[in-house]
């Protein structure tokens, strides 16, 4: 439990600067993602989950240490880089609940709906 709570911490503690860029991205992704949606405001919904996996995924290349964090050039390619790996896992995880959550609908309304006698 340690573990998990000094890796929260350390992912709480990121810098603001790569905090904005993630969050400018994402809101930018999830601009143009809103127009595919079935209710373009449920992207008020999207965009956190977009934002969470890109601030997740810059977590994970700083752990491994993929690039010397002092160089602007290395930094800004690798936070560009991981905005859109996490555009990317929350989109298809955005749209597998989208789609999970219709087929248990749809089953729903399947079991709701009586037979007619003779069928």
């Amino acid at each position: 439990m340690s573990i998990l709570l000094k890796h929260i911490e350390n992912i709480v503690a990121m810098d603001w600067q790569t905090l904005v860029v993630l969050a400018v991205l994402c809101a930018f992704a999830a601009y143009f993602i809103k127009e595919y949606l079935a209710s373009p405001p449920m992207v008020i919904f999207v965009y956190p989950v977009l934002l969470f996996f890109a601030i997740l995924i810059q977590y994970i290349f700083i752990q491994v240490e993929l690039y010397p964090p002092n160089k602007l050039d290395q930094w800004l390619m690798w936070t560009i880089i991981a905005s859109i790996c996490g555009t990317i896992v929350g989109t298809v995880s955005v749209a597998c609940f989208g789609t999970l959550k219709d087929r248990a609908g749809s089953r729903r309304a399947e079991a709701r709906t009586p037979r007619k006698a003779g069928v």
